[in-house]
């Protein structure tokens, strides 16, 4: 009997044309639509390689004695029956041809070390480059605080989420390379890092003022750091036992271990408050709490928490994965599912920012299931009238109260106002191609709406008439990657080229395409040089304005695969105007500045001249390491380094106990 291991992405493996002979399958157009599909779908859970993760029950494809003791015949009774909870039957879905296929085709030859290396995965997806991080002596970035007037307080810098922070007057294309730009300091922290790290400078605290770095955990942590140096946090304050997936009881590993908080806070600089929604597992049961927290202390403001709730809402099916917007003195909360598992909806809902009361609630498939606010973390829209965009997920499809893969928009109130649907909406839903693998983009200056998703097809939609249904209506449907595009597009207005959209999807290369007469130009006007397994490359982007454009972009180290879990990754930098000459990226010096391994990649690009990164690193105990890492503006050439900078490196190497080499 098999034991109670998740299978669910095996099921997925069978798109590759199963309808063919497994003789005919040998060519090698239709090994890499294998390896395509083993990427983008089954690695999820199994990882590039198959070897799974052992400790949360997905076993390991290559381990000899796994394959010994399952016979084709229970791994397609898996497939086909599912297993006990852990994974869903399939045979509904896959004929038993595709599902002979998936068996013999992938898993076996991951094992049989008698199929041909070209049958096999690259060596490249079965090795992954494992670079650790080991610590040197920082020396960058000592000559007091700087106190900038801008801010990060939002996910994607504003509520167009353009990705660009205008206001860098430090970094630029000259001075980012490794002789002068590099690790400032890493913080430890208590788990995983989804949510991406705040900012918000010159904060009155600890009898001072200071520029703060904020950063929650999925243990339901929150950290005040201070964005300048390296010490312990201003504050720190747990909101309670977070939900885990131990203690969930579905199948899914979309999150492993624990889910507490995952989507972005948000900040209210005038009010100086924190909001935040935290996954608790009171008395046995999961709750969603909002939270308003004071800035200078972490103390809940009056009337918080308050516990979000809503008829259908099943908090233990709902994950509050994308970022919270604030807009016109209100907090906008939406939901996701954890791997599409049923019954979920997705949900917008509305409170007051001053008192928490709940104010409105949207139920996105109030007639059946799915059509989730998901868009990889991305938060839903907000233009200056107050209207609210976003995309939604795989679901039902009515055109009527149900909207999967489609762009909504929606007044201030939650009411419903316009919707756009792909003319293939049926083949997304099919597929898995959800139209909200990043979130809506709202162009300035124009009246246009981009959305991407995982078939990495762009609409650019005009605010005013989304259209409804049919690619006709946009005013421009494009291919602009070979698949899936996560989080969303970055957005800049450059002196010298003008207006621009950097993409970067799944095992693709990074690219830039011009903006002109209100249309997406189909050539691209410039290509990277390299490629990114999942998710790509997340992106965002400092400039002075129109000048000085620097694209930072988080990428897995490997060029191909689909593994959601965490993996190895490399943070670049390109020189905005031309991504053909990449500037710096963490690896050149991987002894000082390596990001170590990543949680489904975040990155921030934040004011006075620093990037922040979450990572995980092994130390030599092979205890697992969580840490925020920040990257510095250039150094002074030829300081010494003072006696600050050698106590500090001091305790720093005391406190890690020396990173693995």
């Amino acid at each position: 009997m098999l034991t109670n291991v998740s299978l669910l992405s095996l099921a997925a493996m069978t798109v590759f044309g199963a309808a063919a002979s497994l003789a005919a399958e040998s060519t090698s157009a239709v090994l890499e639509a294998d390896r395509t599909v083993f990427a983008n779908t089954c690695a999820r859970c199994h990882n590039a390689d198959g070897s799974g993760n052992i400790a949360v029950g997905i076993p390991n494809f290559a381990d000899p004695r796994w394959q010994d003791t399952h016979s084709d015949a229970e791994l397609k009774a898996a497939i086909t029956n599912g297993l006990n909870g852990r994974m869903p039957a399939f045979a509904s879905v896959l004929t038993p041809e595709q599902i002979e296929v998936m068996v013999k085709r992938v898993v076996r030859p991951l094992r049989d070390s008698s199929v041909q290396p070209d049958q096999r995965l690259t060596e490249e997806e079965l090795h992954p480059v494992r670079i650790e991080p080991r610590l040197l002596a920082p020396g960058f970035g000592r000559e007091g605080v700087l106190r900038e007037k801008s801010a990060v307080l939002t996910q994607h810098n504003d509520n167009a989420r353009t990705g660009a922070n205008l206001s860098e007057s430090i970094l630029n294309p000259t001075n980012v390379h490794t002789g002068s730009f590099g690790l400032l300091f890493r913080q430890d922290v208590d788990d995983q890092v989804f949510a991406q790290p705040l900012y918000v400078p010159d904060v009155p605290i600890a009898g001072g003022r200071h520029n703060l770095v904020f950063v929650a955990t999925v243990a339901n942590t929150l950290y005040a750091f201070d964005a300048d140096r390296r010490g312990a946090p201003y504050w720190q304050l747990n909101l309670g036992q977070p939900g885990s997936v131990q203690l969930h009881h579905c199948w899914c590993l979309d999150i492993l271990g624990n889910m507490g908080i995952i989507g972005t806070p948000v900040i209210d600089p005038a009010a100086g408050t924190l909001y935040v929604v935290a996954l608790n597992y009171d008395h046995g049961a999961f709750v969603h709490k909002l939270h308003a927290l004071e800035l200078s202390s972490g103390k809940e403001r009056r009337h918080s928490p308050v516990t979000i709730a809503a008829p259908e809402f099943v908090p233990a099916m709902e994950n509050q994965r994308p970022a919270l917007l604030l807009s016109q003195g209100s907090v906008y909360i939406g939901f996701s599912s954890h791997c599409d598992m049923n019954p979920y909806h997705g949900f917008l809902f509305r409170f007051d920012a001053s008192t928490l009361q709940q104010q409105g609630v949207i139920n996105l498939s109030p007639g059946g299931d799915g059509n989730s606010i998901w868009q990889s973390g991305q938060g839903p829209v907000a233009d200056s009238s107050g209207d609210i965009f976003f995309v939604t997920s795989n679901g039902k499809w009515d055109g009527q109260r149900n909207f999967a893969d489609s762009v909504i928009r929606l007044n201030r109130d939650l009411g419903f106002l316009d919707w756009f649907t792909p003319s293939n909406y049926e083949q997304l839903d099919k597929a898995d191609w959800d139209l909200n693998s990043a979130g809506a983009l709202l162009v300035p200056g124009s009246n246009e709406v981009a959305a991407v998703g995982k078939e990495g097809v762009i609409y650019l939609i005009d605010k005013s008439h989304f259209g409804h249904l049919g690619d006709e209506n946009a005013l421009q449907r494009l291919r602009v990657a070979k698949g899936e595009v996560n989080v969303g597009p970055v957005y800049w207005k450059s002196k010298v080229r003008g207006e621009m959209l950097y993409i970067w999807g799944q095992d693709d290369a990074l690219k830039v395409y011009a903006l002109k007469n209100r249309l997406i130009e189909p050539t691209p006007m410039g290509v990277g040089s390299t490629t990114s397994a999942y998710p790509g490359g997340i992106l965002s982007l400092s400039a002075n304005g129109e000048t000085d454009g620097i694209l930072w972009a988080n990428a897995a180290l490997t060029a191909h695969g689909g593994g959601h879990i965490n993996g190895p990754a490399v943070l670049r930098a390109y020189d905005a105007n031309d991504v053909s000459r990449e500037l710096w990226n963490s690896n050149l010096d991987p002894d000082h500045d390596t990001c170590g391994r990543i949680s489904k990649t975040r990155l921030r690009q934040l004011p006075t001249g620093k990037s922040i990164s979450p990572a995980l690193a092994r130390c030599r105990s092979a205890q697992v390491r969580y840490m925020f890492m920040a990257y510095c503006r250039p150094k002074r050439k030829g300081r010494a380094e003072t006696s600050f900078e050698r106590n500090e490196t001091n305790a720093l190497e005391k406190d890690l106990g020396g990173l693995g080499n």
